[in-house]
C-alpha cells in the first residue's frame, strides 16, 4: 500500500511548488498546476505561456481540473487514515502492541520481545525515543527548507531572465528589421534616382537623334523631288529647252552634308562604372559609426539605453531587469560593450549642460554590486562634475579640482601600453586631467548618469582611402 501511495504522490504533484496540487487547473495543452502557483508564474512571465511546455494559454481563465482536485482530496484522506492506523501498530512476531522502544537495537518492541530477544536491554518510550529523533529530523527539515527556497529563489530568478531574454530578442530582431528597412528604403532611392537620371539622359538624346532623324528625312525627300524633276526633264527635250535655267537651279543643292557623330551616345559608364561602390560611398554618410557602443547588460536598472546604444539617461520606467554578474547594480552606470587590452583608444562623450556626470574607464573586475568610489585603487580612472564643480578622482583623500566650468564634449583618450587615460575639452582642446598608472587588465569605458538628458557618444567623421596592395 504504501508504495502504491508513493508511485501516485508523484502524479500529483504540482510541477511549480512540489507539493500536492491545490485547487488545480486544467490549461488547454494537458498540463495542471495550482491555481496560485500558476496566477504567480504568469504575474512573472505576462506571456500567459504554461510553464512546462511553453505553449501559449487562451485569455480566458483556466478551467478548474475537477478529477485531480478529487483526487487530490481522497489521497490525503488516505494518507491520514493510515499514519492514524499506524499509531496502534502491531509486532509483526507476536501480533500484540508496539509499546516500547529498545535503546540498543533501536527498533519498537513488543512485552512478549522484551522476554524472548531483549533481556538486560535498555527501552524507553516510544514518545521519549520519537522527541529525540524530531529534533534530529527536525534539524534537517529546516536545511532542506532552506534548500528549497534557495532552489526556488534561483529558479524565480531562471525564469525572469528566461523573460528578459525573450524580449531582448524581440526587441533586438525588430532593431535589426528597422535598420535593414532603413538601408533597403536608402537603396530603393539610390535606385529610383539612378534610373531617373538614365532615364532624362535617354530622354533628351533620343530627342535628338529623332529631330535630326526628321530634319535628314525632310532633306531626303526634297533631294528625291529634285532627282525626279530632273530626271523627267531629261527625258523631255522640250520642256527642258522651255524652262533649262530653273531646272539647273533645282538640280544643285547647296544644303552642307550631315555629320554621323553629331549626337553623343548614353555616357554608360557614368552610370555603372564603379557602380556598387559610389552607392556604398554615399550610404556612410547615412550610417555613423560610433567608436564606442554601450552595452544593455552592464546598465543598471534606472538607466535607458537609446535604441543605437550611442546615449545614456536616467529611465522614467521602473525596468524589472535579472541582477546578472555584469550589471552595475548600485550607480545609474553603464559600461561599453568592448573591453580594450591593447593599443590606443579615444571617444568623445557630450555632456552638455547635465549637472551631475562621472565619464572614464573602468577595470574589467570592477565591483559592479557594492558602492565604491570612483578612484584608481577600485579600478576607476574618471572625471566627473558634481553640480558646478569638476573633479577628478585621484585617491580617497584627494580629489583633484579641474577649472574648466564651461565642458560640454569630452574627449577620452586610452593609451594601454603606456597606462595613460587622457581627458580633455573636445572643444577647446584644453587638457582637463591626465591618469598615469600601469594598467594590466581589460579597460572598459565608464559612464554614470542620472539626468534625463542623456550623455551621448558622438560618431566619428569617416572617410574613404583607396590604394592598390
Amino acid at each position: 500500500m504504501a508504495s502504491s501511495l508513493s508511485t501516485l504522490q508523484q502524479h500529483l504533484l504540482c510541477p511549480i511548488c512540489l507539493e500536492i496540487f491545490t485547487d488545480p487547473v486544467l490549461l488547454s495543452c494537458g498540463h495542471s498546476f495550482c491555481r496560485t502557483c500558476l496566477q504567480q508564474s504568469w504575474t512573472q512571465s505576462p506571456g500567459r505561456e504554461c510553464p512546462v511546455c511553453r505553449r501559449r494559454s487562451s485569455k480566458e481563465l483556466p478551467a478548474p481540473d475537477l478529477a485531480l482536485r478529487n483526487t487530490c482530496e481522497s489521497y490525503l484522506q488516505q494518507k491520514k487514515e493510515e499514519g492514524s492506523r499506524s499509531q496502534g501498530v502491531l509486532c509483526s512476531l507476536h501480533s500484540e502492541k508496539l509499546s516500547m522502544f529498545c535503546v540498543n537495537d533501536e527498533k519498537l518492541v513488543c512485552v512478549q520481545c522484551v522476554t524472548e530477544d531483549h533481556q538486560n536491554h535498555s527501552f524507553c518510550s516510544i514518545s521519549k525515543a520519537a522527541d529525540s529523533r524530531k529534533e534530529t529530523l527536525q534539524t534537517h527539515l529546516q536545511t532542506l527548507e532552506k534548500k528549497l527556497d534557495i532552489f526556488k529563489n534561483v529558479k524565480d530568478n531562471s525564469d525572469r531572465v528566461a523573460a528578459h531574454i525573450k524580449s531582448q530578442f524581440l526587441q533586438t530582431e525588430e532593431r535589426i528589421k528597422q535598420e535593414f528597412e532603413k538601408l533597403h528604403q536608402f537603396l530603393r532611392t539610390e535606385e529610383q534616382n539612378r534610373i531617373s537620371a538614365l532615364r532624362n539622359e535617354e530622354a533628351e538624346k533620343s530627342q535628338k537623334i529623332k529631330n535630326i532623324i526628321k530634319d535628314l528625312e525632310n532633306q531626303i525627300k526634297e533631294i528625291s523631288t529634285r532627282i525626279r524633276e530632273s530626271e523627267d526633264k531629261i527625258k523631255d527635250e522640250a520642256l527642258l529647252l522651255q524652262d533649262f535655267k530653273r531646272a539647273i537651279q533645282r538640280a544643285q543643292y547647296t544644303v552642307p552634308d550631315p555629320k554621323p557623330d553629331s549626337v553623343p551616345l548614353i555616357d554608360v559608364a557614368k552610370h555603372l562604372g564603379n557602380l556598387s561602390f559610389n552607392v556604398w560611398r554615399r550610404m556612410k554618410d547615412c550610417c555613423p559609426y560610433y567608436p564606442v557602443v554601450l552595452d544593455p547588460n552592464t546598465a543598471n536598472s534606472s538607466l535607458s539605453i537609446s535604441a543605437d546604444l550611442s546615449s545614456v539617461s536616467i529611465s522614467t520606467e521602473n525596468h524589472q531587469l535579472p541582477d546578472n554578474p555584469e550589471r552595475m547594480s548600485v550607480y545609474e552606470v553603464a559600461l561599453g560593450s568592448e573591453g580594450f587590452s591593447s593599443g590606443t583608444h579615444s571617444w568623445v562623450v557630450e555632456v552638455g549642460d547635465n549637472k551631475n556626470w562621472v565619464v572614464g574607464v573602468a577595470e574589467e573586475s570592477v565591483n559592479r554590486k557594492e558602492r565604491i568610489g570612483a578612484i584608481p585603487e577600485n579600478g576607476l580612472y574618471c572625471i566627473w562634475r558634481w553640480n558646478n564643480e569638476f573633479f577628478a578622482g585621484i585617491s580617497y583623500s584627494n580629489k583633484k579640482i579641474i577649472a574648466e566650468p564651461t565642458v560640454k564634449r569630452i574627449i577620452v583618450i586610452l593609451n594601454w601600453e603606456t597606462g595613460q587615460v587622457t581627458f580633455s575639452n573636445f572643444d577647446t582642446k584644453a587638457a582637463l586631467h591626465t591618469f598615469i598608472n600601469p594598467i594590466r587588465k581589460k579597460m572598459y569605458p565608464y559612464f554614470y548618469n542620472t539626468s534625463i538628458n542623456p550623455l551621448k557618444i558622438l560618431p566619428l567623421q569617416t572617410s574613404i582611402t583607396n590604394k592598390i596592395e
